[in-house]
C-alpha cells in the first residue's frame, strides 16, 4: 500500500516569496496556496516546479479529472475560500526544490515554496487494521523526534478530499467518538474511536501541524497511513457461532433436566408399588397383650395353626 505525508501550506499571493518545508520520502505532500477568492474564483489555478526560474511539469485545475485518482500531482477539493490545494504523493529525493502555485493571469502574483526531502525511520509506514461494528479500535502513530513539542492531528482522505478527525493541542483531546492520546516520550500518539461504525472505515493521516520557515502560517505533516477496515459479522462468524453453541449448550441441558425428572417419577413409582406389594403379602393385625396394652403384628410374625395347635395340646 502506499504511503501519505501531507503538508498544508498556507501561502499569501503577492511579492514571490520562498517559504521551507520539509517532506518525507514515501508520504505525500499537500501545499496550500492563496489567492484572491472574490476576484479569481473562477479563473485557473496552476502548480508547476521551477527550473531555471521556468515553470516545468505545470498542472491546471480545469484540466483535472475528478475520478483520476492515479495522478501522483493532483488539485484537491477546495474546503477553504481563497486556498487551493496541489497534492504530492509518493516523495522522493527527486521532488526536493522550488514549486510555484498561482492562478494563469498576469494581474495575480504566484508564491514560491521549497520542499526539502528528509528521511526518517518512523515515517512513510502504512498500517492495516480490521475492526467491526459496535467494537473500539486504537491505532499508533509515531513522529519525529523534532515533532514532539506540536500539536498533534488525524486526517481522513477520502478521494481529493481531505478533513480534520480530530486534533490536540495538549496530550490529549476528546471528539465525539474518537479520542487522541499524545507520549511525547515515546514520540508516538494514540487514536481511539468507539462504538465503531461502517462509515468510519476508510484512509486515515497521522501528523502534526508544523509552522513555516520564512512565514506565519502552519503547515500539516502527516507522516503515516492507516487503513482501517470494518466488516459486519455474519452469523458464520466467531460471534454467530457463539449464539448457536450457547444455544446448544442450553438445549442439551434442558434435556438433561428432563430425563432426571422422568427418571425420579418413575422410580417414586416404583418404590410405591413396592411397599403396597409388600403391605398386601404381609398384613399387619392388632393384638392385646396380657397386660391390656395393644400392637401392631405382622402377619408372618404371628404364630401358624399348627404351632398354636401343638402348644394348646397338655
Amino acid at each position: 500500500m502506499k504511503n501519505f505525508l501531507i503538508f498544508s501550506i498556507f501561502l499569501i499571493s503577492g511579492p514571490v516569496d520562498c517559504a521551507g518545508v520539509t517532506g518525507y520520502t514515501g508520504g505525500r505532500v499537500l501545499i496550500y496556496c492563496r489567492y484572491d477568492h472574490w476576484t479569481y474564483l473562477n479563473r485557473t489555478k496552476y502548480f508547476c516546479k521551477i527550473n531555471q526560474d521556468k515553470c516545468s511539469d505545470k498542472i491546471l485545475s480545469k484540466a483535472q479529472i475528478t475520478s483520476d485518482l492515479e495522478r501522483r500531482v493532483f488539485f484537491v477539493d477546495e474546503t477553504v475560500p481563497g486556498l487551493f490545494g496541489v497534492l504530492i504523493k509518493n516523495v522522493s529525493r527527486q521532488d526536493g526544490g522550488t514549486y510555484r502555485c498561482g492562478v494563469e493571469v498576469t494581474t495575480a502574483k504566484p508564491t514560491d515554496v521549497t520542499l526539502q526531502v528528509k528521511e526518517d525511520p518512523c515515517c512513510g509506514k502504512t498500517l492495516t487494521q480490521e475492526t467491526h461494528p459496535g467494537e473500539v479500535i486504537t491505532f499508533t502513530c509515531e513522529y519525529p523526534q523534532e515533532s514532539k513539542y506540536l500539536s498533534k492531528y488525524l486526517y481522513k482522505a477520502t478521494d481529493h478530499s481531505y478533513r480534520v478527525v480530530i486534533f490536540a493541542l495538549g496530550l490529549s483531546a476528546q471528539s465525539g467518538r474518537f479520542s487522541l492520546f499524545d507520549h511525547p516520550e515515546e514520540n508516538l500518539f494514540n487514536v481511539s474511536i468507539s462504538a465503531v461504525t461502517e462509515e468510519d472505515g476508510g484512509v486515515y493521516l497521522c501528523g502534526v501541524q508544523g509552522q513555516k520557515e520564512g512565514d506565519q502560517d502552519p503547515y500539516y505533516s502527516l507522516f503515516n497511513e492507516i487503513q482501517l477496515q470494518v466488516t459486519v459479522l455474519a452469523l458464520g462468524t466467531s460471534a454467530g457461532s457463539s449464539v448457536i453453541i450457547t444455544v446448544c449448550v442450553c438445549v442439551v441441558l434442558l434435556l438433561i433436566g428432563g430425563l432426571l425428572l422422568i427418571y425420579k417419577l418413575r422410580r417414586s413409582r416404583t418404590e410405591g408399588s413396592l411397599n403396597r406389594h409388600i403391605s398386601t403379602n404381609n398384613p399387619a393385625h392388632l393384638v392385646t397383650d396380657a397386660d391390656g396394652r395393644s400392637r401392631e403384628v405382622k402377619h408372618s410374625d404371628l404364630p401358624q395353626k399348627e404351632e398354636m395347635t401343638t402348644k394348646a395340646r397338655p
